[in-house]
């Protein structure tokens, strides 16, 4: 009786879901057109801005279809490294798992800066500000090695209790202690990768910035990973991480010396 109940109220809540989806997109909607309204902007919206352009359509996807592909690129990493782990023991699967969500604490503030350097950094190259472009770029690159290295001093420090948050498995902790140590080996290097692929798709060099999102999430990576669990077992995948951010940040300093001219 309880099982019907529960289903018929599970079934209720999956038909609620089509609708809270629409409210969570159409309540920004709303609340945009209001402040647009009320309190308007330098921007104005005019339907005949809205004619398709092909040259301006080309532009943008150029720019666009590489930043769609280096947000996918982390999940095809993270299947390949689960089929690599899960021939050693689950325990390594799920310590991937609370790597990537410790990770984020760390990568989405820094990538938060990379947001903000996007704009800047294409004005004044586009104003050929060149100096202020230099100041930019290594403006960012230290905020982000700051964030990186704190958090290299709390894997160090504090991995056992990090991976204590996720999971209650003494297996699960010990593996994960010895992960997060060698792992986050790469956090401050990784800085490189992260700060100049922003850098070039706010220059609108977005298949440059793809280039290096393969290298760091597909190409080095993966052949390494494969490579090192043959000969170092489950912790070979840990170590491919920080080679994986070495060898990727002196392609990326390559490929932006290279693409980018700064008189």
């Amino acid at each position: 009786m309880r099982g019907q109940v529960r289903a018929r109220h599970q079934g209720r809540g999956r038909r609620h879901w089509p609708s809270r989806a629409l409210c969570r997109r159409l309540v920004p909607v709303v609340f945009y057109l209001i402040v647009y309204n009320v309190r308007p902007i330098p921007v104005k919206l005019r339907r005949a801005c809205l004619r398709a352009d092909a040259k301006l359509d080309l532009q943008l996807y150029a720019i666009g279809v590489p930043a769609i592909l280096n947000l996918a690129l982390p999940s095809v990493l993270i299947s390949f490294l689960n089929g690599l782990l899960a021939a050693f023991s689950q325990s390594y699967v799920v310590v991937l798992g609370i790597y990537y969500k410790l990770q984020t604490f760390l990568y989405l503030p820094a990538n938060g800066i990379v947001q903000g350097l996007r704009p800047i950094i294409g004005y004044n190259y586009g104003a050929g500000e060149y100096d202020r472009v230099k100041k930019l770029y290594r403006t960012a690159m230290g905020m982000c090695a700051a964030i990186m290295a704190a958090g290299t001093v709390l894997c160090l420090a504090l991995s056992g209790q990090l991976i204590g948050l996720f999971s209650s498995s003494a297996e699960t902790i010990a593996i994960g202690t010895v992960a997060l140590r060698i792992i986050c080996a790469g956090f401050i290097v990784s800085t490189i990768s992260v700060v100049v692929s922003g850098a070039l798709e706010g220059l609108g060099m977005g298949v440059q910035s793809l280039v290096i999102s393969l290298c760091r999430y597909v190409v080095v990576i993966m052949p390494l990973a494969w490579a090192f669990c043959r000969v170092l077992g489950a912790n070979g995948i840990w170590n491919a991480f920080w080679v994986t951010e070495v060898i990727t940040a002196v392609i990326a300093l390559g490929v932006y010396h290279k693409s980018v001219k700064l008189k």
